[in-house]
Order: C-alpha cells, then structure tokens, then sequence
C-alpha cells in the first residue's frame, strides 16, 4: 500500500474534477480516479453550463477541467475503484489501473478522506448504438438540460408508462407534439389518462422493441410486425442507477439507492463524502460543481490544518 494522501476521489466528472481543484487549491495531497464513464462525455451540446454562450461539448467540457488541474500537479488516473475499506485512520482503497501494461494488477492506497463521484448509470435501450445515438442526439438523457431546443420537434419518452408520462408532461413546455412509448399502458389510471390527453401527449403502446435506428437526423423506432415510429429525439426514462455497487460500503441510501448527504455532503460513515449525480438532487453540472465545492471545502477544514 502506497503512503497516505489526503483525499481519494473517485469518478473523474464534473464533481470529481472540481472537487479535485479545489482540494489542490486548499494544498491537499489528492488523487482522482476516473474509469471514463462520466455521464457528461455524451453530451453532445451543453448549453446551460454557465459562461459558455455557444454551449460546449461535454467531453471538451471535461477535457476544460483537466487542463485546469495540470498545473497544480493533479492528474486524473484512469483507473477502476475495487472497493473501499474503512480503517482507523481513513480508508484502504483498493483500485486497478486501465490501459497500459500494469492494466490487471490490484494496487491499494490510503486515503484520509474519500469523495465519491462516480455518478449514474443511466437506463437505456438494450440495442448496440445506445452510446452513438446519445453522442449525436437522438437519444437525450436530460430534458432539463437540452429540452428547449426541441421546439418543434416531435418528441418520444421511452420507458415504464407512469415514469414516462410524467416527463412528457414536463416536455410539453418545449414541444408540442409529444409521445409516450411504453409496454405497460395499462399501469395507467384513468385519471392519468385523462392528464395524458389534457396536455396533448399520445399514448402509443409498444409491445416489444425490435430495433432503434438512427437515420436522417431521426429515430426510427421499430416496433412489433415492423411497425416504425419516427421521431427527432428519443428521451429514455428508464431510471439509473448510482455507481456505488462494488464499493462494499454499508452508507446509508434513499429510497432511490442514491447516496444521503448533510448539507456538507458527508454520509452516513464518518470521513466519506459524496457529491454530483450520487447524490439524489438536480442531475446538472452546475449542482455537481456546487456540492463539489462545498465537499471539498468541508473535507478541507476537517483534516489537520496544513499551515506553511
């Protein structure tokens, strides 16, 4: 095991990598392991993300923040976090290096403090092009983020009936033709049926999903005996999950499995924070950068002061 460092943290987004300047600012020895599954790398045009005015692609985004840590001696290491131990004084993490030649060999390291960042997993359509139809698109993951630029488009919420509904309801404020895609039209009540058809959103049952394409800036939704259905964007609501299920940490959750924090996003377990889309708020990088800030300011002042 490698000497002890000040922080770990784990996920190279834009929680992790914000997090990992300030700590560096703050003079404190950290390390960021990043397994390059940062949600924002699919963004293919962020335009909330505050002094961008033409939006910013979100793998540039990132490519941004790092460039930002080179001189403060702060590498983002691509490596895959194993597990994470808590011991007396802080936490074993037990990590494996990716790519190169050392890339199967288990290395540990131990850290003060540990700042989880790894994000979600976002559900999505088991077909092989889900990554390239978000990368371009056509596929959305956010319709907080990207949604005012489908004014007049013709828009699809791709999920369980109820979850579905609610977003396309929440999408009407953009588009005005606006459907939901489901297998389970019947979970409905009649109320929501009702709603449905209120707000103008078309209920189209989908029994069994044999195919999306992407084609000619559309989706094309294949459907049971072939049926297509064409849209401009496709949003998939089939939920997430938070990039904590090998960690072998016993941290208390909410309902949704996602990571509870106080208002100096520490967890249940003493010196473990957490901060970004593990944590169950507004799934933004804006917010991921804020609570980045406020974790690693509070993990600052909680380590033994650093005085010149």
């Amino acid at each position: 095991m490698n000497g002890s460092i000040d922080c770990v943290i784990v996920g190279g987004g834009p929680a992790g990598l914000t997090a990992a300047l300030y700590l560096a600012r703050y003079r404190r020895t950290t390390r960021v392991f990043d397994a390059g599954e940062s949600r924002a790398r699919l963004i293919p045009v962020a335009r909330n993300v505050p002094g961008f005015p033409s939006g910013i692609n979100g793998e540039a985004w990132l490519a941004n923040l790092r460039e930002q840590l080179a001189p403060y001696d702060v590498t983002p290491e691509p490596a895959r976090v194993e597990a994470i131990e808590a011991v007396s004084d802080g936490f074993r993490i037990d990590y494996r290096p990716m790519g190169g030649g050392d890339a199967q060999t288990a290395r540990s390291v131990h850290a003060r403090r540990v700042l989880l960042a790894a994000g979600i997993r976002d559900g999505l359509p088991s077909v092989p092009n889900a990554d390239e139809l978000t990368r371009c698109g056509l596929f959305r993951l956010c319709p907080i983020c990207d949604g005012y630029e489908t004014e007049g488009k013709v828009i699809a919420m791709l999920g369980p009936a109820k979850c579905a509904l609610s977003h396309a309801i929440f999408m009407r404020t953009f588009s005005r033709d606006v459907s939901v895609l489901a297998s389970d039209l019947d979970a409905l009540s009649d109320a929501e049926v009702a709603s449905a058809a209120a707000c103008g959103v078309s209920l189209i049952a989908l029994s069994r999903l044999d195919a999306i394409r992407g084609a000619d800036q559309a989706v094309q939704i294949i459907g049971q005996r072939g049926t297509v259905h064409r849209f401009d964007a496709v949003y998939p609501v089939m939920g997430c999950d938070p990039r904590t299920d090998v960690l072998g940490l016993d941290v208390v959750r909410d309902e949704d499995g996602m990571v509870r924090t106080d208002k100096h996003q520490r967890t249940s377990i003493e010196r473990l924070y957490a901060a970004g889309d593990i944590v169950n708020t507004l799934n933004q990088i804006s917010v991921a950068a804020g609570e980045a800030a406020v974790a690693a300011t509070a993990i600052h002042k909680s380590l033994p002061h650093n005085a010149l």
